[in-house]
């Protein structure tokens, strides 16, 4: 049973990349415009059917990474009940927000597109900042859930040894992976414009189950 969710973490981790390069993927011209540098120039070229597939494979991707997390609490919970459950509360509470985040992200780009049908690019970045705001905290708060807290736990409690897997293990969460990749972007080379950054959360999330796996 745990075997067979850290294998579904894995595949759910990887269907979300996916959906990520079909939201992110924009190219070496893509240019923030606006105040708060929310709108993508690059939007205006992307077909909108990148944006309904993205949600379409988050829609089955969050309950699948999910599985991935839970097969680690699974193997946790054999000599740490209470940290298990709790650390398994937290991220299912994250993972309830993961879909409503990628949902939003796709929504972003399918107003501006049509806002812009009409030439109003100060309308179009007053609706979306003003969405933005309005879902700031539970935004942060479910992100922080899903990514950083159950990033933070991992790594801590395999630098303690409570996970009997090698210490590069650490690197195995989607907060490393972020930084991973945004180095690669900080790189300013052009095909690392996009990609692995765009889609290191997500590999990050697949990871846990490759944890899982190396523990089994």
């Amino acid at each position: 049973m745990i075997k067979t969710l850290a294998i579904i973490g894995i595949i759910g981790g990887l269907l979300c990349a996916v959906a990520d390069l079909l939201l992110d993927m924009k190219g070496s011209n893509n240019k923030k415009i606006g105040k708060m540098g929310m709108i993508e120039s690059e939007w205006k070229n992307m077909a909108h059917w990148r944006f309904v597939w993205s949600d379409i494979l988050a829609m089955f991707a969050v309950p699948m990474y999910s599985c991935g997390f839970l097969s680690l609490m699974m193997v946790l919970e054999k000599d740490a009940k209470i940290p298990a459950l709790v650390l398994s509360i937290i991220f299912l509470c994250g993972a309830m927000g993961g879909f409503m985040i990628h949902t939003f992200l796709c929504i972003q780009p399918t107003i501006y597109q049509r806002i812009m049908e009409r030439e109003d690019l100060m309308l179009a970045q007053k609706v979306i900042a003003s969405i933005f705001k309005q879902i700031y905290v539970p935004f942060f708060t479910l992100y922080t859930l899903l990514v950083i807290i159950p990033a933070i736990a991992a790594m801590v409690m395999i630098a303690m040894g409570m996970f009997k897997v090698p210490l590069w293990c650490m690197l195995l969460n989607p907060v490393v992976i972020q930084i991973i990749g945004l180095l690669f972007r900080a790189t300013k080379l052009d095909c690392f414009v996009d990609a692995p950054s765009c889609c290191a959360a997500s590999l990050g999330l697949a990871s846990y189950g490759v944890i899982t796996l190396l523990l089994l």
